[in-house]
């Protein structure tokens, strides 16, 4: 076997159809001198135009790769079987090697919509090109402006991206999905809800709670620190039995994140019902005691014409900007909060009488004062406005059953209740505008 080497460079272009004639195959690509130049510039693309006598014609895009290939001619010879042989003869095989391809262009991207210059001709039933009527062909007079043809009006822009845009990732090692009975109205639900080690309740399960999850205590003896915040947690159950995580957070005064392990060992949450939300103490079933009417939750979301206060704390995510085409998104810079390794005595010397007031209005409606997000969780008892208490108590002592939706009150207590608050919202900002004035 005949094999000739060549160590000549070359420039392989994979072109995406099958090549009957060079000359035309070249013309396509822009000719030689347009391959030269895009050749001599490694940032730019080598156009494709499958009809490049139209210059409607949208073109396909072929991308640079850098590569190690032998571009090989193989030729097989193969004899005629002679009468007095049985066996066909051997084919001759020669190769050779034209070069090395250290630059390869391949035509990955998607062809983009072509729109065609065209006509309908009622009289021969037939479409007709309008390219001799829109790109004059020769020197025509000036009529040739002036004569009537159909309207062609190609798209401003086409396709933004000719390749997939491919932006998930795919873990190699995937957990299999354990499928659970499920109701029928339940659907999309991709994950189990990472609750931790914490005690969920609905209101409808007639179970009642009386201690935590032994992984939740074991998870709090970790944390040495956090067990003086269970034990501050406890006293504070003793005086309420039902509390909001902002109210805790507040009365201990020390960040949201020092309650992760402590709460879950000291309470339980409900997930709906007149306490959603709320943390309960272990034991104490707010259904079955009408006293706990106080500590219901009141959803209050405000209105966007209603100013609130901007002063307030804002969450973590508010660092969060939506990317668009000119601001990308950047991510805060990780860093150790060396607060948490403090007692929370430490975190009381660090907060200030403003920002304590500040932090109570997330959890309690005071009049004449803004809350400080347009959603707010109250309890019943945190509402200082006297028509609303006047109204929570107009059945005191003749409670008989617990609603889903009104708990203790009388049905519709709990509307009426935020049709006043807003009242007051609306009166509060009115005030605050005309002192500003």
């Amino acid at each position: 076997m005949d094999v000739k080497y060549n160590s000549k460079p070359l420039i392989v272009v994979e072109y995406p159809g099958t090549v009957l004639r060079v000359d035309n195959m070249s013309k396509t690509l822009g000719g030689k001198q347009e391959m030269f130049n895009v050749f001599k510039n490694p940032t730019k693309r080598l156009e494709l135009k499958f009809r490049p006598d139209d210059p409607f014609c949208k073109c396909v895009h072929g991308d640079r790769f850098n590569t190690t290939n032998l571009v090989m001619k193989v030729i097989k010879k193969t004899k005629r079987k002679s009468n007095d042989s049985e066996l066909p003869p051997k084919p001759e095989y020669k190769i050779e090697f034209l070069g090395v391809a250290s630059t390869t262009y391949k035509f990955k991207s998607l062809a983009d919509f072509q729109i065609l210059p065209l006509s309908y001709d009622k009289e021969e039933k037939k479409y007709k090109s309008l390219l001799p009527q829109l790109v004059p062909t020769s020197l025509h007079s000036s009529s040739w402006l002036d004569e009537k043809i159909d309207l062609f009006v190609p798209p401003i822009l086409f396709s933004r991206f000719d390749l997939p845009q491919l932006t998930y990732s795919e873990a190699p090692n995937k957990m299999k999905f354990q499928e659970t009975q499920l109701p029928p109205n339940i659907i999309g639900r991709g994950r189990k809800r990472r609750a931790g080690y914490a005690v969920f309740a609905s209101f409808e399960e007639n179970k009642l709670h009386d201690k935590p999850k032994p992984e939740a205590v074991t998870q709090l003896n970790m944390y040495p620190l956090d067990i003086d915040v269970k034990a501050k947690v406890d006293e504070l159950f003793k005086t309420r039995p039902v509390w909001s995580k902002n109210a805790l957070q507040l009365r201990l005064k020390c960040d949201k994140s020092r309650l992760k392990y402590p709460l879950p060992c000291s309470a339980y949450y409900f997930t709906n019902g007149p306490w959603r939300t709320l943390w309960v103490r272990f034991g104490y079933d707010p259904r079955k005691d009408p006293a706990s009417k106080q500590f219901q939750v009141l959803d209050l979301r405000i209105n966007p014409s209603i100013p609130i206060n901007e002063k307030g704390y804002r969450s973590r995510s508010s660092y969060y900007t939506l990317p668009n085409k000119t601001v990308l998104n950047h991510q805060r810079i990780a860093t150790i909060n060396t607060g948490d390794l403090l007692p929370t005595c430490k975190d009381e010397e660090n907060i200030d009488d403003k920002y304590m007031e500040t932090k109570l209005l997330a959890c309690e409606y005071i009049p004449g004062q803004l809350p400080t997000a347009r959603q707010c969780f109250y309890q019943l008892c945190d509402i200082h406005l006297d028509s609303v208490q006047e109204l929570i108590r107009e059945n005191d002592g003749q409670e008989d059953i617990c609603l889903e939706k009104d708990g203790w009150c009388l049905p519709g207590t709990i509307e009426k209740c935020r049709d006043l608050i807003m009242a007051d919202l609306q009166k509060t900002a009115q005030e605050l505008k005309d002192n500003d004035t």
